[in-house]
């Protein structure tokens, strides 16, 4: 099979990789032209992230990607990620450094639904960053926020807690939504992404 993503805004032609991939049978080859450096880096990306084998040959201006489907399933991705067409920083995460927005009892709740808002978003944030006592909402599954973190980490979007917060509460063993995260990777993240502060 054949799919023509020249001149196609990101992440359409990740979004097209995908499908394509979805109607092959294992073994059989999918070949994807582009003619731009950006989504021929995504789907390079994104076929490694599925353990897909692929080459790249290029010729002038166009190049042709053959990659090989696997019997694997195409696991669903978060496509803010391979968006190509905007200059500079693309997606956004959401930064959480309190379990309230404001203060007091109204403040918990307030962070409850900004939560919950997240998931209207045509476009979800990439992932959700939970640092100081923000922790306390992945590990306390009677928190006031805790279920609308969990829909939204099965909508896709990344959970992290900072390691070190959940080790100064003492609640490393009581995390039950999404991963432990270190400075690196939440500084890495807020470099490439858009940040929005709750």
């Amino acid at each position: 099979m054949q799919i023509d993503c020249r001149n196609l805004e990101c992440p359409q032609p990740v979004i097209n990789t995908k499908n394509a991939l979805n109607e092959l049978k294992e073994g059989e080859i999918l070949e994807i032209l582009v003619n731009a450096v950006a989504p021929k880096e995504n789907i390079g990306r994104f076929l490694t992230s599925q353990n897909i084998k692929f080459s790249i040959f290029e010729n002038g201006n166009e190049t042709t990607i053959k990659a090989v489907k696997s019997g694997a399933s195409i696991k669903t991705e978060n496509f803010d990620e391979f968006v190509c067409n905007v200059p500079g920083k693309v997606g956004k995460v959401v930064y959480i450094s309190e379990e309230y927005v404001g203060s007091g009892p109204v403040g918990v709740g307030l962070m409850s639904k900004f939560i919950g808002a997240l998931l209207q978003l045509e476009t979800r944030p990439y992932a959700v960053i939970c640092v100081n006592n923000a922790v306390k909402m992945t590990t306390d599954r009677g928190h006031v926020s805790f279920a609308p973190l969990k829909e939204l980490e099965k909508a896709g979007v990344k959970i992290l807690s900072c390691g070190s917060c959940l080790e100064a509460y003492k609640l490393v063993d009581k995390l039950s939504i999404g991963e432990m995260t270190n400075a690196y990777e939440v500084v890495s993240l807020l470099a490439k992404y858009d940040v929005i502060k709750l």
